[in-house]
């Protein structure tokens, strides 16, 4: 038997023809003029509050600053932090910065100590990237400061379990850690089938820079692979207590969540980010419950969030955009989120203390949706099974008290992203197929042995998907920058 889907045809209405760009603005256009009901026009003044948070440089809570440069820095036992002697391993600086300190980092790829692969944070600092060499001039875009292991690295297997950066800090619920301007990418360590265009095991759409990503329990055979290993990695992993603040970062080719983390108690705020090709889910922040909701917040703000996968190749869980978890309080506004499979949005959790969980306030407004296959916002049906909405429906949605201004994109916004988006992915993306191939012989040699064995007898199935994880290229995520005005993650 054989049977070939068009993966979520119904959430997509993917149309006939070649046309990829026109499949997007003929499936997108249907619902932008979906809101009715929208609040006052704000978005002059969030773009001007976004543009002054994103270029605000961090304010060391003890006056000690520390310097960082990977090409012109020292070892530890001879660099002193200043701007003369800076470090040339952050991890150092992190060891032998006090707490409250900024440390202030240079272009250049950091790796973590001897190069392992992964930074520990287990103080109250912040992080500051995108300087120059000499510390005159910032900009996170123009001086790329990133944690992206290389194949070497990865084939070491000196990381671990750890995430790219693990952050775990407790016991002041009045410091702050702070990560801004960090370009977190695993595209190098990911272990991905090469891009071979006319092997439906790749799953590789023609231009795309790979294949598939393998998943740590394949192994498919007959095929190259590019990248470093598998593994079951975040970006951005760990539990703080306190204030957190993470800005104008790039978490991108996330093997398992660009952001997984514990909030134990605090007012956090994760603002002016890319998200890109994560699998699992973008962001996800799950409260600790020692507080209670209105002392554990979480303000998702200005942040791109674009291509995140499902949990396998199989299509049929996780994949979100952004997880509002259990045990605190949810703002998610002026977001651009894009090519989520399984929704922009998961607000399926629940508190098993329901009198407790009556207390979450989770709100979703003056955000931005595109090409979301299963929907923006994926909510329990009550029946035991999905309930998936579009923007246009939000005003229903009990889950989110408040809700206006959100929108899918119109056709000026989708001819902005066309432009801005790697071609070939969103081809591909537009373009997935799923097909499944499945066999039973009954009286094969084999199953007539299982049979006498008195073992279930088996058939086989394969599934092939056209695109599934696939390495966003590096190089043209900065195109994503202020893509669209107000929305999304900002130029600085």
């Amino acid at each position: 038997m054989k049977r070939t889907i068009i993966a979520a045809a119904s959430a997509l209405m993917l149309l006939a023809g070649s046309n990829a760009y026109a499949q997007l603005g003929n499936a997108l256009n249907r619902t932008r003029q979906s809101v009715q009901k929208t609040t006052v026009n704000k978005t002059g003044q969030q773009n001007a509050t976004n543009k002054t948070t994103a270029n605000n440089a961090a304010t060391p809570q003890t006056g000690n600053i520390l310097y960082v440069s990977a090409s012109t820095g020292a070892g530890s036992r001879t660099a002193d932090g200043s701007k003369e002697k800076p470090y040339k391993d952050l991890q150092a600086a992190i060891d032998a910065a006090p707490e409250g300190a900024l440390i202030r980092i240079a272009e250049g790829n950091y790796l973590g100590k001897m190069d392992q692969g992964f930074i520990e944070v287990k103080k109250y600092i912040s992080l500051e990237a995108g300087w120059n060499t000499d510390f005159t001039e910032r900009n996170y875009v123009k001086y790329l400061t990133s944690v992206r292991p290389t194949e070497e690295v990865a084939k070491a297997g000196t990381s671990g379990s750890h995430a790219l950066m693990d952050v775990v800090v407790k016991g002041n619920r009045k410091g702050t850690v702070s990560i801004d301007g960090i370009f977190f990418d695993m595209g190098q360590y990911n272990l991905y089938v090469g891009p071979l265009y006319d092997n439906p095991v790749a799953s590789a759409p023609a231009g795309c820079e790979t294949g598939r990503i393998i998943l740590p329990d394949e192994s498919p055979s007959g095929v190259s692979t590019v990248g470093g290993v598998k593994g079951s990695r975040q970006c951005l992993y760990g539990a703080v207590e306190g204030r957190l603040v993470v800005r104008n970062c790039v978490f991108a080719n996330a093997m398992h969540y660009g952001i997984q983390m514990e909030n134990i108690a605090g007012h956090w705020e994760i603002s002016n980010n890319m998200f890109v090709a994560c699998r699992m889910a973008g962001c996800e922040v799950r409260g600790n419950g020692v507080a209670p909701e209105t002392e554990t917040t979480l303000d998702f703000h200005h942040n791109t969030v674009v291509f995140t996968w499902t949990r396998t190749k199989l299509l049929e869980d996780m994949g979100y955009g952004f997880r509002y978890m259990t045990r605190m309080n949810y703002d998610v506004h002026d977001n651009l989120f894009g090519g989520n499979y399984y929704g922009a949005l998961d607000r399926t959790r629940f508190d098993s203390d329901l009198k407790r969980d009556k207390l979450r306030e989770t709100n979703a407004y003056d955000n931005l949706f595109f090409a979301n296959r299963m929907g923006d916002v994926c909510l329990p049906s009550g029946g035991g099974l999905w309930n998936w909405q579009y923007a246009k429906n939000f005003e229903e949605v009990e889950q989110f008290k408040k809700y206006e201004g959100n929108r899918e994109v119109n056709e000026s916004e989708i001819k902005m992203l066309q432009k801005a988006i790697s071609d070939p992915y969103l081809k591909g993306y537009i373009g997935l197929t799923m097909s499944q191939n499945s066999s039973y012989a009954e009286n094969s040699a084999m199953n007539t042995f299982r049979a006498a064995m008195g073992m279930n007898k088996q058939g086989t199935e394969t599934v092939r998907v056209s695109m599934y994880g696939n390495r966003y290229p590096f190089e043209e995520i900065t195109k994503l920058w202020g893509v669209i005005a107000g929305k999304g993650a900002q130029m600085p």
